[in-house]
């Protein structure tokens, strides 16, 4: 439902968000595909993580993924090896920071997060099913818990040395609201019409809309809390989904909506549109921004030679 959902490592996230311009250099280094400040990124690194995304891709797209054009007009090939090597880059240098910061990640501390998983996931067989069906390594899987770890501490380590001004957050929201506003709301969702009116029709007669959720949604995940979709804002969602969820007031709750996975029924718990109600998300967010562009700060600073070829076959 939640155009946001997708299977993917975590720490994917803010590293490949970085949309950074990656210059060649003519001349190699045996075995290595880059230099940061002086440190080799290995061919094997580089091939261990672009075989993961690859599978990823191909699993979406289909088995020509590498070859399709993506929406920016490049290949998907090209681009998916010069979002790699950007990572691998990002990565030695919050990892050098985080060195010199005295963070670190302690074995616990990943064996806890591996805990985490095996539980969202059901159990160890329903974990070890999922690496073999993406062909992934538990080496491979705790190496980018630890990495998304280690980066996790280095933001925080940030964030929380951060400050924002009252008045740059006051003119934040003046000049951005209409973006910034979210509504906090659950939804049922069934295959058919005639299977949504029968759902209104038990809502109407009193029954608990979070107990239906949990019984007849088709959307398993947000069903398993009761239909909720949590806090969301304009863009995150399917159109008429939004469009119909932000008509709403916090206590009401929609007609059938039809959008393109099926019908639903919205109920809105919650609305956040005014500074007070938002300050905490936007003193958050310009706090994300800053560290965007410290991490930029980092790559731009730093002596990066790229040997690898991005258009090479």
């Amino acid at each position: 439902m939640n155009k946001t959902r997708s299977k993917r490592f975590l720490i994917i996230g803010l590293l490949l968000a970085l949309i950074l311009t990656v210059s060649g250099c003519n001349s190699k280094e045996e075995g290595l595909v880059a230099k940061v400040d002086g440190e080799g990124i290995t061919v094997e690194e580089f091939e261990s993580d672009f075989q993961v995304f690859k599978r990823i891709y191909e699993q979406q797209l289909g088995e020509d993924a590498m070859t399709q054009v993506g929406e920016d007009g490049r290949i998907l090939g090209e681009s998916l090896k010069e979002n790699i090597i950007e990572k691998l880059i990002m990565e030695r240098l919050v990892a050098k920071e985080a060195k010199d910061m005295n963070i670190e990640v302690t074995p616990e501390e990943i064996q806890k997060q591996m805990e985490e998983y095996i539980t969202l996931m059901e159990g160890q067989e329903k974990f070890d099913e999922f690496l073999k069906s993406n062909q992934l390594s538990k080496e491979f899987f705790e190496e980018n818990l630890r990495k998304e770890l280690l980066f996790n501490k280095h933001r925080e380590a940030f964030i929380d040395s951060t400050s924002i001004d009252e008045k740059e957050a006051k003119k934040y929201f003046d000049d951005n609201k209409e973006n910034l506003v979210v509504v906090k709301a659950s939804h049922i969702l069934v295959k058919t019409e005639d299977e949504g009116k029968k759902v209104l029709e038990r809502l109407k007669a009193g029954e608990d809309f979070g107990k239906l959720a949990e019984e007849v949604s088709i959307d398993k995940a947000s069903a398993l809390e009761g239909g909720s979709l949590n806090y969301f804002g304009k863009g995150d969602m399917i159109a008429e989904f939004e469009e119909a969820a932000f008509a709403l007031n916090p206590g009401e709750t929609s007609d059938l909506v039809h959008t393109e996975v099926g019908y639903h029924i919205i109920h809105v718990e919650d609305k956040k549109d005014t500074y007070e109600a938002l300050k905490d998300d936007i003193i958050g967010l310009l706090k994300d921004n800053k560290y965007l562009e410290k991490i930029q700060k980092l790559r731009d600073n730093s002596k990066v030679k790229i040997y690898l070829d991005i258009k090479a076959k």
